[in-house]
């Protein structure tokens, strides 16, 4: 489960893509993105989607885990892909509630690296 042989490190991109939005108070809509650096940096200009701390919050864990497999040589997204925000939703008494799923892209080309079977 490694990268491919041409793809280094600097080449990374970890995307997380909104899955499903509503009642956001910082106003992220489905299809927005997330995009940090292998170091797990975010990367402003490259997203789409409003800052929101309770989303990267979540995902520094994630992040922490793709930069150390990264440095294994390893495929950086494990058997973790899809998080939510830490609000918890208009129905328990939060504002809203945002889900997103991680993919791998190619920042040479823009393209979504699939995970090696």
């Amino acid at each position: 489960m490694s990268l491919p042989n041409e793809m280094t490190p600097e080449d990374c991109r970890l995307v997380a893509t909104v899955t499903r939005a509503f009642h956001c108070a910082n106003k992220i809509r489905e299809g927005e993105t997330f995009v940090f650096d292998h170091r797990g940096i975010l990367l402003a200009g490259e997203s789409s989607a409003n800052l929101c701390i309770g989303m990267i919050c979540k995902l520094q864990p994630v992040l922490m885990m793709a930069q150390d497999r990264l440095a294994e040589g390893l495929y950086p997204i494990g058997g973790y892909a899809h998080f939510d925000c830490f609000d918890t939703g208009i129905d328990h008494g939060g504002t809203g509630k945002v889900y997103v799923e991680m993919s791998l892209v190619d920042g040479r080309t823009g393209q979504t690296v699939p995970r090696p079977e």
